[in-house]
């Protein structure tokens, strides 16, 4: 469901604990539970004694005690954490990042429940349904818990009962800067508090990652595929965050595809968005835009979000290897630019077109059975053996999609054939 990432990390500065509540500035209740919740940091042990009530910290709307302070950008934060009473074996105890105080405020953490279930919970937007991703059982104990933000990664450890911590994944996350980064706690019931003792707590700022030249921002590769007479290429800026790529080949279409494709291995649910614009003339039905494809053969199983040179937008695919190519296309709106994505959650595949900064809007879907890993990226094909075309793409995202809702109206274009 998630790639896993190894990531080097470098502290650039930790947080003092001297304050009234050490290393965070801040203590309240969220969700203003019926009991009120305290905090108590004790400097000479360095440790946090911090007790919550509320419903839950899940749905739509939270309850629990949170000690806290704002944050902006990379940061690591770390903190081994044991239950001080007993209560209901889903009381949590966390460490999360959060967007604002409001009870219904996006939101990641990473939480061990009073049976001893570690979790990575998050909220994406305001008042969405919380989504969660839960690891086995492992019963009481004492937990080291870490969890770290590099731009829109969350990747998050765990340890029990003084063992190494370990990798547990990552996800992606949006709340951008500033945020509120902190230990809580929740009963899990309104009618009782829970105590936990949060120890060798650290809170740290990180440095952006290096720069590293000659690399394709989001994606890993570029190259290109089915092998066309006339080679394609694509650069990347890091200052201004955009694609620039270049590619020939007959056309993505029939049984075999020849194009440029810039690309990164993905498993699980996701979401591609890239506004794109060719640069020249060229053929009316060149392509250009976001593909899932199985591998780098020409007669591949794909998906594939494009627009065509003419300003007619399609979603095109090959249910299987050799297959001829379906495709349901909108009507021609001219040449623009154009903001494009793909979504794939199991076997379905959604498309979203907007045109010169109009609003994205959710425009059909089909279903594609893929084996993970697939390939995921940009891709841009000239319709003419003969020349190439450019595209630039900007504003270029890569998201997890696990908690995509569908919007009203979406067209089923499953096996609609040109």
């Amino acid at each position: 469901m998630r790639e896993l990432l190894l990531l080097g990390l470098l502290a650039v500065s930790a947080f003092v604990q001297t304050g009234t509540f050490g290393a965070f500035t801040n203590s309240d209740d969220v969700g203003a539970p019926p009991l009120k919740g305290s905090a108590q940091f004790d400097a000479a042990t360095g440790q946090y004694r911090i007790t919550g009530s509320g419903a839950d910290i899940w749905g739509k709307a939270d309850q629990f005690h949170y000690v806290w302070r704002e944050m902006s950008g990379n940061l690591a934060i770390t903190a081994t954490a044991k239950f001080a009473t007993d209560g209901i074996p889903h009381r949590k105890a966390v460490i999360m990042l959060r967007k604002s105080l409001d009870m219904d405020s996006p939101f990641v953490h990473l939480a061990i429940h009073g049976d001893g279930m570690p979790a990575v919970q998050f909220r994406n937007a305001r008042a969405d349904n919380t989504n969660t991703v839960d690891f086995p059982v492992e019963g009481p104990g004492t937990w080291t818990l870490k969890l770290v933000r590099q731009g829109t990664a969350i990747t998050v450890w765990s340890a029990k009962d003084g063992a190494p911590l370990k990798e547990l994944g990552h996800t992606l996350n949006q709340m951008g800067s500033p945020i509120l980064v902190g230990l809580g706690v929740s009963s899990h019931t309104q009618e009782a508090t829970n105590t936990v003792l949060f120890s060798d707590v650290s809170v740290e700022q990180l440095p952006a990652p290096a720069e590293r030249r000659g690399t394709l921002g989001v994606f890993t590769n570029s190259g290109d595929v089915g092998g066309p007479a006339i080679k394609g290429a694509a650069t990347f800026g890091p200052s201004s965050g955009q694609y620039r790529i270049t590619g020939a080949g007959a056309n993505i279409w029939a049984k075999q595809d020849q194009f440029q494709f810039v690309w990164r291995e993905m498993t699980g649910s996701f979401a591609v968005t890239g506004t794109m614009r060719f640069l020249g003339q060229g053929a009316e039905h060149r392509k250009a835009g976001i593909m899932v494809r199985q591998s780098l053969d020409a007669d591949a199983t794909y998906a594939d979000v494009v627009v065509h040179g003419n300003g007619m937008a399609g979603l095109q695919w090959r249910s299987r290897k050799g297959e001829d190519t379906n495709t349901f296309d909108l009507p021609i709106e001219g040449p623009g630019t154009f903001r494009v994505k793909l979504v794939r959650t199991g076997v379905r595949v959604y498309m979203y077109i907007a045109r010169d900064g109009a609003e994205l809007k959710e425009i059909a879907h089909t279903e594609v059975s893929f084996q993970n890993p697939v390939l995921v990226g940009l891709v841009v094909c000239s319709h003419n053996a003969d020349a190439s075309d450019t595209v630039l793409f900007s504003d270029v995202s890569v998201e997890d999609a696990t908690s995509h809702r569908t919007m009203p109206a979406a067209t089923d274009a499953k096996q609609r054939d040109r």
